[in-house]
């Protein structure tokens, strides 16, 4: 894959709802050599699919992290799941209440042993309108529907679609995520978990896909293009922290 579609991919995977005129001044080429790329990337199978993640804070509920050896793999729900080199699974997983969420680890770490890693953000559920639930519902059915076709079936201005459609990014309640065939592309992802978030921001900031982070710790979720990239931001980050832990991903997938 040439420098260009890393280039494009990265933009897609930090936000795909970034537009083909956006990406395209970035990179400076056409509109239609960027839909031209994209649509390249798809059918190729480099971009396996499109999912629409929605935040559980969004239905009022709370989600974690959890990781475990991957001896064993974990057949209950999950949002998603990230497979690592370091023979960790990392899976998110949600349910009604923390108390829940707790348990729900214990009865995972009963079948998959002791957990390698667990972090449950800090968090404020959500009360949807029904026009959120609309909106949310009419995505999930098609994460690649336009605003104007979004906006037919609600009878609202595209405008007002669009609006809270970044509204609901912004909040982190809902993001539209291309899940990568990262052996295809010939990319490197990576997440470290980390209690120095604001430097893990700031040093991840042009290479990170993901962050889930509060005052006290985070997980950022970063695209590198070889090893040997992850292994100098990985020796950057553990000098300001060195019991930062890093986790490099194989494959990965949402629910």
């Amino acid at each position: 894959m040439d420098e260009l579609n890393r280039k494009i991919l990265l933009m897609l995977l930090k936000d795909y709802n970034s537009s083909q005129r956006f990406i395209a001044k970035k990179l400076g080429i056409s509109p239609p050599a960027v839909n031209y790329r994209i649509d390249k990337l798809l059918s190729d199978g480099i971009i396996r699919k499109i999912s629409l993640y929605i935040n559980p804070n969004f239905y009022g509920k709370y989600h974690g992290y959890v990781a475990f050896k991957n001896y064993k793999n974990w057949n209950g729900e999950y949002i998603a799941k990230f497979e690592c080199l370091e023979r960790t699974t990392i899976y998110e997983i949600e349910s009604k209440s923390i108390e829940d969420l707790k348990s729900k680890i214990n009865s995972m770490s009963e079948e998959l042993g002791t957990p390698e890693m667990i972090y449950i953000p800090t968090q404020y559920p959500y009360s949807p309108s029904n026009f959120d639930f609309k909106l949310v519902s009419i995505m999930k059915d098609d994460p690649k529907i336009e605003s104007i076709q979004i906006s037919e079936k609600i009878k609202v201005s595209s405008k007002t679609v669009r609006r809270h459609i970044r509204y609901l990014i912004n909040k982190n309640f809902m993001r539209l995520i291309p899940v990568v065939d990262l052996n295809k592309a010939g990319i490197s992802m990576f997440a470290i978990f980390t209690k120095n978030v604001e430097i893990a921001r700031k040093l991840f900031s042009e290479i990170n896909f993901r962050e889930i982070s509060d005052n006290k710790a985070g997980i950022f979720v970063n695209i590198a293009n070889d090893m040997e990239e992850i292994k100098r931001y990985t020796d950057k980050m553990r000098e300001f922290d060195k019991e930062a832990e890093l986790m490099v991903t194989y494959s990965y997938d949402f629910s």
